[in-house]
């Protein structure tokens, strides 16, 4: 094309997905190729970044092929990935150990060496409370079990920073995949040494940190031929995949909120000053100065596909919420807490589970499915309260992903919420607004935000009815106070053989 090519790469927990964009936003084609999580344990779960970069080569090599894209016309790349993963590598570039992922929970122990030390102070500066998803921990966890891996390894980076190694040869993290580390200091934008410190870890395992937008180098003659590319192309720092899946759909200005909606859920609002919470995380987005505030919800889609197992899948998703629609707002004050496998944010609670609440002789089935629909709706409220506590204002909610596709249930967030919710076009999500950071970092974009906003078009709004917030409300106080209500019974109930 005459203004060229973007390539945007994001590197999911499961798979890679690949998308080549024209610097409009038009989307010329995508790809994506998969891998396996490995778990030698119960709670580990580790992946071979080997399987990273093959995927990559194999997604991108085919949105070439799609496209009939000559590869010298392709004039950025932007990678993103999912947060956290610890990889290890040594003064050669050589992988130490796989790599492990976002989902392991082998490093408990030492988050609560973090809660008993530091916890105040990774609050204020980080802007979370220590959890065993994150790689600080993981990297205690490996200097105290497996102290030759740490002595061996010469820098620790992320998916993205390791992906962007293979392409480049620099060790870099971008600001806001480095945010998400509890040593990243949000409002100096870079690593916090006390920190560092407090966690007993070599500094050198941190790597630069440097802005998504920014060209950190260029395709190494290697990285080219693996990719079906030419040396050269200018390679962006990227994002975290939740920061540029809401530059993709436009969540780009203060008050705006990221809904991302499939098996499990996320609720993130763009901020222009960071305010925190205990019960949510505060990270870094892909553009300058803004920063989200939210959390992520194990079970949405996922709680309405149990509820689909339990009845014996005698129906269709389309017949469940059919039924649903029969139901009264508020389920005749039937409740439901979807913490299927533990819950995340706002309750951080891995022994939670689910609970039905006020189930009588007069439930009928679709008050049943209509409370699993609405317990999803509260969650997510749940964590919009907490956010609106800390001073950030949420003027919209804007949504993409199978549940959004379901107009019952859109109404359902919105009504119990209380924001007006937008569901958009499915867009071609992270990748793609990695794409655009590139397009932005090579100056084929001139604002990465705003194009975004443009080429998201006109959404499906859904505005909270007045008719049942009183009610809405009522029953949100009850669901918000059934976790404390419960907590030591399920901590209880875990340890039951």
């Amino acid at each position: 094309m005459a203004n060229g090519v973007l390539l945007g790469i994001d590197v999911g927990t499961s798979n890679i997905k690949a998308v080549l964009t024209a610097p409009d936003g038009t989307v010329l084609a995508e790809a994506q190729a998969s891998y396996p999580t490995h778990f030698p344990q119960a709670g580990w779960a580790e992946q071979n970044p080997t399987d990273w970069w093959e995927g990559t080569a194999a997604a991108v090599r085919a949105a070439l092929a799609h496209s009939s894209t000559d590869p010298h016309a392709v004039r950025g790349i932007g990678v993103s990935g999912q947060g956290c993963a610890v990889t290890l590598l040594d003064e050669a570039g050589e992988v130490v150990r796989p790599a492990i992922i976002w989902m392991d929970a082998r490093s408990e122990p030492q988050c609560e060496q973090m809660r008993r030390t530091c916890a105040d102070e990774i609050l204020q500066r980080n802007g979370k409370s220590p959890a065993p998803y994150n790689a600080d921990p993981v990297l205690m966890w490996l200097s105290e079990h497996e102290p030759e891996a740490i002595h061996r390894a010469w820098v620790s980076l992320t998916t993205t920073a390791y992906l962007n190694y293979r392409l480049t040869g620099e060790h870099v993290m971008n600001v806001s995949d480095a945010s998400i580390l509890f040593a990243f200091d949000l409002a100096s934008e870079d690593w916090a040494p006390t920190l560092i410190e407090a966690f007993g870890l070599p500094r050198r395992l941190y790597p630069r940190v440097a802005p998504c937008q920014q060209v950190i180098g260029t395709l190494l003659p290697a990285a080219a031929q693996a990719l079906g590319l030419v040396p050269g192309i200018p390679v962006v720092a990227g994002g975290e995949d939740t920061s540029s899946a809401g530059l993709a759909i436009g969540v780009v200005s203060p008050g705006q909120a990221l809904l991302s909606l499939g098996t499990a859920g996320t609720m993130y609002v763009v901020q222009d000053q960071p305010h925190v919470s205990s019960a949510l995380l505060a990270f870094a987005h892909v553009l300058p100065g803004k920063t989200l505030l939210g959390g992520s919800m194990v079970a949405v889609g996922g709680a309405l596909q149990w509820c689909r197992q339990i009845l014996g899948d005698i129906y269709s998703y389309e017949q469940l919420t059919a039924q649903a629609a029969q139901a009264e707002e508020g389920a005749g004050r039937l409740l439901f807490l979807p913490y299927l496998s533990g819950e995340l944010q706002p309750i951080n609670d891995g022994n939670a589970r689910g609970v039905f609440f006020g189930l009588s002789m007069a439930t009928t089935p679709a008050q049943i499915v209509r409370a699993v629909m609405e317990g999803t709706a509260f969650a997510i409220a749940h964590n919009a309260r907490i956010a609106a506590q800390t001073g950030t204002a949420i003027t919209e909610m804007r949504a993409v992903g199978g549940p959004a596709r379901s107009p019952l249930w859109c109404q359902m967030i919105a009504d119990i919420s209380g924001y007006e919710l937008k569901v958009l076009h499915e867009s071609a999500g992270a990748p793609w607004g990695d794409a655009l950071l590139a397009g932005a970092g090579v100056g084929l974009i001139v604002d990465a935000g705003a194009l975004a906003t443009e080429r998201a078009g006109v959404p499906q709004v859904y505005e909270p009815r007045a008719a049942y917030r009183q009610r809405y409300n009522q029953l949100a106080e009850i669901y918000q106070g059934l976790h404390p209500a419960l907590k030591g019974a399920f901590a209880a109930l875990s340890r039951v053989e």
